[in-house]
This record gives C-alpha cells, sequence and structure tokens, in this order.
C-alpha cells in the first residue's frame, strides 16, 4: 500500500473520532487535547536529543498538563483571577526548570533549560489552547455584547447548552479549515505545482499548492461559521479563515525546519503515514493559540 492510501484511510478513521470528541466536549476532549500536547513535546524532546540537548521531560509534561488545566476552567473563573493566573503558573514554571537544571549536573545547560520551557510554551501551551477555543462559551463570556443578544430569551440551562454547542462549533470549523488546507495543498502540489514554495526548508512545497490550501481553507471556515456560529460576523469569519490558510502552513514549515535540523524525516512513526503527532498537529499549534486570541480579543472584547 502507498503512503498516501495508509495516509487517507488513517485521516478516514480518525476524523470521525476527533470531530466525536470535540462535539463531546468536556472531560473527554480535555483528556484527548491533554494526551495530544504531552505526545508532541516527547516528540519534540526527541528531537532535541539529536542536537546533544537533554530537556527535563517530567517538568516539561507536568508544564503542558497545567497549561491545558488553566485553558479547561479559564472561562470560568472571575477575570481579575484569570489575569494573574497564567503570569504566576509561567514564573513558577520557569524557576522550576532552572533550579532542577542547577541540581542535575548535565552538559550544556542552557540549551537543556531553553528547550524544556520552549517546547512547554510552543507544544503545550499552543497545542492546549485547543482547550480555551473549546471552552470559550462555557462561562461569563456568554454575558458580552458580542454573543448575548444571540441568547435572548433562554433559560439558564439554554443559554450554556448553546455556548458549549458553539465552542464545540468553533473547534470543529477549525479543524475542518486545517485539513483542508493541508489536504489540497499536498494534492495540488502534487499535481501542478511547479514553483518551491521553501526549498530550503521544505522542498516539495509548492506556491501552487499554498495558495490552494489557503483559497479552500479559508472558504471552508467562512462557510461552516455562516451555518454553525451565528454570532461570528461575515468579516471576522473571513479574518479567521485567512488566518488559519496562513499561519496553519508557518506552522508546518517550522516543524519541517525543526525536523531537518534534527536530521529526521518524521518525529515518530506512531499514526502510520502521517508521522508523529507533532507532524499531524503541527499546524494546530500555531492555528489554536490565533484563533483563540482573535475570538476572544478581537471580537468578544471589542463589540
Amino acid at each position: 500500500m502507498s503512503n498516501t492510501a495508509t495516509r487517507t484511510i488513517v485521516a478516514v478513521i480518525a476524523a470521525p473520532i476527533i470531530i466525536g470528541l470535540v462535539i463531546v466536549g468536556g472531560v473527554w476532549f480535555g483528556i484527548f487535547a491533554e494526551a495530544l500536547a504531552i505526545l508532541a513535546l516527547k516528540e519534540l524532546y526527541d528531537l532535541g536529543k539529536h542536537t546533544s540537548a537533554a530537556p527535563q521531560r517530567i517538568i516539561g509534561y507536568v508544564g503542558s498538563f497545567c497549561a491545558g488545566a488553566y485553558f479547561f476552567v479559564a472561562d470560568t473563573l472571575p477575570p481579575t483571577l484569570v489575569s494573574l493566573l497564567f503570569p504566576a503558573l509561567v514564573m513558577l514554571f520557569v524557576l522550576a526548570v532552572l533550579i532542577t537544571e542547577l541540581l542535575r549536573n548535565k552538559p550544556h545547560p542552557l540549551w537543556n533549560a531553553a528547550i524544556t520551557t520552549f517546547g512547554v510554551f510552543y507544544v503545550g501551551v499552543f497545542l492546549t489552547s485547543l482547550l480555551g477555543l473549546r471552552m470559550t462559551f462555557s462561562g461569563r463570556t456568554l454575558a458580552l455584547p458580542a454573543v448575548a443578544p444571540f441568547l435572548n430569551n433562554l433559560s439558564p440551562a439554554e443559554r450554556l447548552a448553546a455556548g458549549d454547542k458553539w465552542g464545540a462549533w468553533l473547534v470543529f470549523a477549525t479543524f475542518i479549515a486545517i485539513w483542508t488546507c493541508d489536504s489540497l495543498a499536498f494534492f495540488a502540489g502534487k499535481a501542478f505545482g511547479k514553483h518551491k514554495l521553501f526549498p530550503r526548508v521544505s522542498p516539495n512545497k509548492s506556491w501552487e499548492g499554498a495558495v490552494v490550501g489557503f483559497l479552500a481553507s479559508s472558504a471552508a471556515f467562512v462557510a461552516l461559521a455562516h451555518y454553525l456560529l451565528p454570532f461570528l460576523p461575515p468579516l471576522h469569519a473571513g479574518i479567521i479563515g485567512a488566518l488559519v490558510g496562513i499561519i496553519g502552513q508557518f506552522g508546518d514549515l517550522v516543524e519541517s525546519l525543526f525536523k531537518r535540523d534534527a536530521g529526521v524525516k518524521d518525529s515518530s512513526n506512531i499514526i502510520p503515514g502521517h508521522g508523529g503527532v507533532y507532524d499531524r498537529f503541527d499546524a494546530a499549534m500555531f492555528v489554536a493559540p490565533i484563533v483563540y486570541v482573535y475570538v476572544n480579543f478581537f471580537l468578544l472584547l471589542t463589540r
């Protein structure tokens, strides 16, 4: 069986499972997002071994888990506590990394501490921000002017149910846009890609594939938002769709840069035809925090 066929079969099986977890939400999606982050972080730390780094794995995994827990509860906490909790966690985590590195007596302490900390922010925080997206409308945001008019005449229980549904559809639309961009860019590039996009990092990617992926991703998000996210104005949906189509491809290129530096083809072989979790969710790591920031700050807090 060719790699493309294997890749397609695995995607057809995995996509409905992921979508089901997104829709169910709650603890099940929390476990899924935390597991993704820790597995991808392990793979990043494994890449670091090829560059003589010795990351603090246990502290990194704990830091990644705490990032996910923060996103899981942030929307239900008072704003003052939210504004203090994240920087407090960051400071405690960095202090723990530095003190541990002082005590462990490993070569290259600067590089070890740097990759441990960087990995938690790049993989742990970025990827578990999917939880933040899923929980965006689970608490205080339901009273904001951007969404409150769409919840008129609903009971408190119905408002929470509507908010939970919106959170699910927001993550669903984001995933579909990412997958659409990735798939169509891949097939368009193979079919008629002639102009190299970034040959120093990823020689097989083309401008033709990137443009098709961007257009397809943008169209997919806008179409889904029109039917599933009534609170999202078309202009904002278009901007988010464009961001997904652009930023997601940067995520893929950055991962290629790191793999090239480490001298490996895939971050692991845990997913047949796709490589590792880091390989499969490299775009989501870039897209999820961008969508989270855009929705929470440029949409909810400015209307």
